[in-house]
């Protein structure tokens, strides 16, 4: 077959109505599945109609469970549909294979949701079973064919030829009867899938396709083995043959299979539709009468587990006879069956669950081996048994250890270590908050040497004497006590200042020169308040005869500085630096400290003021003068914290505006969904409301999806020529001349 647009690789699938194919379509170079229907349907001229008609409807349902159609179209004499390629396989693939029973919820979950969006949009499916449930790599389940059925069952033409609609044995009462349909035909539908999902067998089987549905129409909802019991009122109540007395929709349901799930001890098993064959059991008859007291007591993990055990062997003989009467359709994981029925009735371990442990075991006990591995390992076995204590208390104790040790190479200044330990763990615990706190710890002891470095050749270069370099350096080590708090090297630097300070003021007080005998004590208690110099020092301040006229002309001065807005600047003459020096002398002046927490709030109040008229470099300046002078370290902090986050609000608008611009240069304007200019650009918006360039490259986006979307309905393609000026009417919705145009190819 060849269809022009198309590259097709191979048939992977058929049913009554259609072959698939896999092909490449080639405009967008996209995997695709082709479902092109059979001639006895594409020539009929009525059906045909209706299909155009109805697919195109349908296409529009877009959920993350349900298959998306890309397009539908006409080529000759053949109708096809172009659908998302799903890679997973079907259910009954799934089932033939051996589906984990631990499976069975989250697969009911995702079809209920996709009947549920459907339902909610006029859409009844008519045609749930196991061939139309698929599965996306990532496991998630999808359902397709979404309105083929309701086109084949309105066809009247196709009807007389004698064709059945539907599939019999999945076909809700008020179906098989031919009555008018709603939402809960579906769920009826889904139900039997359930049971099969549980038994490997559908409820009602019959001869014809008539007698199935009289079954469905009379006979009571059959019960399920023992073991499966927990699930007989769900199966009842999907199966009930009054709409009204069924579940209402698809979250009802998943409801009440997690309600089941969390509230009974259940079989860690798995369904297989495929009959139990007589040399798989010669295969295990001898297993049944030695057993496992040479399991190792490290994989006795789990207490759940250890109390199953206390099955006796003659369950195991019964369940297996019981097996065999009722046809051999078997609950197993791998080809040996029997391990998993032991483990049902809680003999033995599944031994998947086995094998994963130890091998876990293997990779956590060879050197060689990368904690990234060793962490897939235990998580392997958790995939098998959530509740594996072993694999969980593991998994905490490695997180434990590496963070331990991550915090012992920071404390000890092994950085390119930590940094190195760090990574891993970040690749094998992803998305753990405490990797971010190491990291920050991290980048803040890095800063810390940095800084420590800088500061200390500082010191050399200029000395102690010189009073900006020591006050740089005081708050250098101060800054590198708040990144690195019990950084011995910062406080033995802040102590030699605040020595060398309090030794020089204490001589300038004998000598009488109280201004630098104040001076020096406010270096020194900037540096360390709690020295045991600074008393001594203080105190011959104190007995200097003019010391309180000075100390109350500075008051004075300061009050004067500070009604005229001088509360850093300039240098030496501002309110700040003279309550300080005031304080250095007399520490309980009550009229200094009030003056001084005026100050830090009058601080505060410039900054909020700056910060929103954006003038960030001013902030910078404020916050840089106002440690420098002394101020409290928490006001200063509070600051700068205002500073930075307004800072990183600047930086990821600019980010944002430059990746949008190169989205857009690039033509990813609203795709993918993960990262596209007109996403970004809303992101910008939010973050700097005023932005001027927002508006303008909107405007651009719009303007290239209209140009776009008129360049396809040129060539032909009105489907995407429409899809893309909705997509630009949906960015710029105010121009007219786009929703005139988007009329007139509605009604040409």
């Amino acid at each position: 077959m060849d269809l022009p647009g198309f590259e097709i690789d191979r048939e992977i699938g058929r049913g009554g109505m259609a072959k698939v194919y896999l092909a490449v379509q080639k405009k967008f170079g996209r995997l695709v599945a082709l479902k092109v229907v059979s001639a006895a349907y594409a020539s009929d001229p009525e059906f045909r109609s209706r299909f155009l008609r109805e697919i195109r409807i349908n296409a529009r349902l877009s959920h993350p469970n349900i298959v998306q159609v890309h397009d539908v179209g006409v080529h000759d004499s053949l109708l096809y549909l172009v659908l998302e390629y799903v890679s997973g396989g079907d259910l009954n693939q799934r089932l033939t294979r051996g589906l984990p029973l631990a499976r069975l919820t989250a697969i009911v979950t995702d079809i209920g949701r996709a009947l549920d969006f459907a339902h909610s949009r006029g859409f009844v499916h008519r045609d749930i079973k196991p061939e139309n449930i698929l599965f996306r790599e990532d496991d998630s389940a999808v359902l397709t064919d979404f309105g083929i059925a309701q086109v084949v069952s309105n066809n009247a033409t196709i009807s007389r030829t004698g064709t059945v609609f539907g599939t019999p044995h999945y076909m809700s009462p008020e179906q098989a009867a031919g009555k008018v349909l709603d939402g809960r035909s579906d769920i009826y539908s889904l139900g039997v899938v359930l049971y099969q999902m549980l038994t490997g067998d559908v409820p009602y089987k019959a001869d014809t396709p008539i007698a199935i549905g009289v079954k469905h129409l009379q006979e009571p909802v059959p019960r399920l083995p023992p073991y499966l019991k927990a699930f007989q009122d769900v199966v009842d109540r999907s199966l009930a043959k009054k709409p009204e007395n069924r579940y209402q929709n698809g979250a009802e349901l998943a409801t009440a299979l997690a309600a089941v799930k969390a509230n009974q001890d259940l079989p860690g098993a798995t369904i297989k539709t495929q009959v139990v064959s007589t040399q798989e059991i010669r295969a295990v008859g001898s297993g049944l009468l030695t057993t496992t007291d040479a399991v190792r007591s490290d994989q006795r993990v789990n207490r759940r587990r250890g109390r199953r055990r206390g099955g006796s062997r003659a369950t195991v003989l019964v369940l297996i006879g019981a097996i065999l009467i009722g046809g051999g359709y078997l609950v197993t994981r791998n080809p040996q069956w029997l391990a998993s029925v032991m483990t049902v009735v809680g003999v033995t371990d599944d031994p998947a669950v086995q094998t994963a442990w130890l091998d876990a075991q293997s990779l956590h006990q060879d050197p060689n081996q990368s904690l990234s591995a060793i962490v897939a390992g235990y998580r392997r076995v958790l995939s098998l048994e959530p509740d594996h204590s072993g694999a969980e208390s593991t998994l905490a104790g490695l997180s434990a250890q590496w963070q331990q040790s991550i915090r012992d190479a920071i404390a000890a200044n092994d950085l390119n270590r930590a940094e190195t330990k760090l990574k891993e763990s970040q690749a094998a615990f992803v998305n753990e908050p405490v990797w971010s706190e190491l990291e920050v710890q991290l980048r803040n002891r890095k800063s810390a040497i940095n800084l420590m470095t800088s500061t200390q050749a500082l010191l050399q270069s200029h000395g102690l004497a010189d009073i900006p370099s020591a006050t740089a350096a005081i708050q250098a080590y101060q800054e590198v006590l708040r990144l690195a708090p019990n950084h011995e090297q910062a406080r033995a630097g802040l102590d030699a200042l605040a020595l060398f300070y309090a030794e020089r003021a204490a001589s300038a007080a004998d000598d009488g020169n109280l201004d630098a005998a104040i001076q020096f004590m406010g270096r020194a208690t900037a540096a360390n308040a709690e020295h045991p110099k600074l008393a001594m020092a203080r105190a011959q301040i104190a007995h200097a005869t003019e010391a309180q006229a000075a100390l109350n002309d500075l008051v004075q001065q300061a009050r004067a500085y500070r009604s005229q807005g001088m509360l850093l600047q300039p240098a030496g003459e501002n309110a700040a630096e003279l309550y300080f020096r005031v304080l250095a002398a007399d520490p309980d002046n009550a009229v200094a400290v009030q003056g001084l927490n005026e100050v830090v709030s009058q601080l505060q109040t410039r900054a909020q003021q700056l910060l929103a008229v954006g003038e960030l470099d001013s902030v910078q300046v404020l916050v840089d003068r106002a440690a420098s002078v002394g101020i409290d370290p928490g006001a200063v902090n509070d600051i700068r914290s205002r500073l930075d986050a307004e800072l990183s609000r600047h930086a990821a608008v600019e980010t944002k505006l430059t990746q949008a611009q190169k989205l857009l240069k690039n033509g990813y304007i609203t795709q993918p969904a993960e990262g596209n200019a007109v996403a970004l650009l809303r992101e910008v918006a939010r973050l700097d409301p005023a932005n001027p360039s927002v508006e303008p490259l909107l405007t651009q986006a719009a303007t290239r999806l209209a140009e776009v979307a008129q360049d396809a309905y040129a060539a032909g393609l009105v489907v995407e020529a429409k899809q893309y000026l909705e997509l630009a009417l949906t960015v710029t919705p105010e121009v007219a001349e786009w929703r005139t145009l988007r009329e007139s190819w509605d009604h040409p």
